[in-house]
């Protein structure tokens, strides 16, 4: 039974349907009951798809993402999905993206952009917690009033509606068994190099990293490195020293998207052959590292579907007001030369 039907066998408007439907305006009570029993008679439900595309304002999502310029094309690709999906995906649902994008690792960035997007008082939020305790401080001392979501990473001890990542220390664990196997499972020194020390995301890799190799290959050891930050030079400095420092390095692992500058500085050293490099994120520069032969294996996080996902479930949460699930695991692809497309 549609609004209309229930209008007319009440002998009233459709507008007095309307307001007793969605508890507003002034309805007698005599009619408001005579209303009521013919919901309840013939089983009406609102169609949510008719009542969004009614609206005369888009949904706006706030989007809060590192600079799109960081992350060597990374960030571009999980941008892309989500401004792909709301353009393409659900054009018809008038979705409009508000991007605020900080630069990491400084805090007072992320502050700023974070407080610009709760006060824009968007219908819903896509946060990427890249910064660990900034982004719980904020969240704890802001009631965001609108639904917010997680990409890239899981955070602990916040309430995202839903979170879409992979399990980072599942990631971590299969790099390290990677590592140990492109290094043709030589006993040695293997390293796990982090370029940012505030990020859940790499300290949960880094941790199952080192607990492949303890629960694996108990003959090797495991250094964990933090580079200074996370430009080549410092980067390549760090390479620099774990050559210097370990004779026997026989493998390293960057948890993050700069193991090309490791495979760099590997290549320019002359240590290449013996050293096997595995990291994160199939962008373009690692791609061409891995075709080359100077990165050995990459595991990728699909962030442009990330993106798209992240839309979908929010027109599920906000059209069809659905509980999702609050864990959307993206796989662990992994990529070698010989499985590129």
């Amino acid at each position: 039974m549609t609004v209309t039907e229930i209008a007319k066998q009440a002998g009233v408007s459709i507008g007095t349907v309307d307001r007793v439907l969605h508890n507003r305006g002034r309805v007698s009570s005599a009619t408001k009951e005579k209303i009521q029993e013919l919901i309840d008679q013939f089983g009406y439900q609102p169609n949510p798809i008719a009542r969004h595309l009614k609206k005369s304002t888009p949904y706006r999502i706030g989007v809060l993402l590192p600079e799109l310029g960081t992350g060597y094309g990374y960030w571009e690709q999980l941008y892309d999905g989500i401004i792909s999906a709301a353009r393409e995906d659900f054009s018809a649902f008038s979705f409009s993206i508000e991007p605020f994008f900080f630069k990491r690792p400084l805090t007072y960035s992320l502050t700023s952009r974070f407080n610009s997007m709760v006060a824009a008082d968007c219908d819903a939020y896509i946060i990427a917690p890249v910064m660990r305790k900034e982004t719980q401080r904020l969240l704890d001392g802001v009631l965001v009033a609108k639904p917010y979501c997680f990409v890239d990473s899981p955070l602990p001890n916040t309430e995202p509606v839903f979170t879409i990542a992979q399990d980072p220390y599942k990631a971590g664990f299969i790099a390290g068994r990677l590592t140990e196997l492109t290094a043709g499972k030589k006993t040695g020194t293997y390293a796990v190099l982090q370029v940012f020390d505030e990020s859940f995301n790499q300290d949960e890799r880094a941790r199952g990293f080192g607990d492949w190799f303890y629960n694996n290959a108990l003959g090797s050891k495991v250094i964990h490195v933090l580079a200074k930050d996370a430009s080549p030079a410092a980067i390549s400095q760090t390479v620099q020293l774990l050559l210097e420092a370990h004779a026997d390095l026989v493998g390293v692992c960057t948890v993050s998207v700069e193991v090309q500058f490791v495979a760099d500085t590997l290549m320019q050293a002359g240590r290449k052959d013996d050293i096997a490099v595995v990291g994160f994120d199939l962008v373009a520069r690692n791609r061409a590292a891995l075709e080359n032969g100077s990165i050995d294996c990459l595991i990728s996080q699909q962030p442009k579907e990330q993106g798209r996902i992240a839309v979908r479930q929010l027109f599920r949460s906000l059209v069809y007001e659905e509980t999702l699930d609050s864990s959307i695991e993206i796989p662990v692809e992994i990529f070698f030369k010989e499985n590129l497309i």
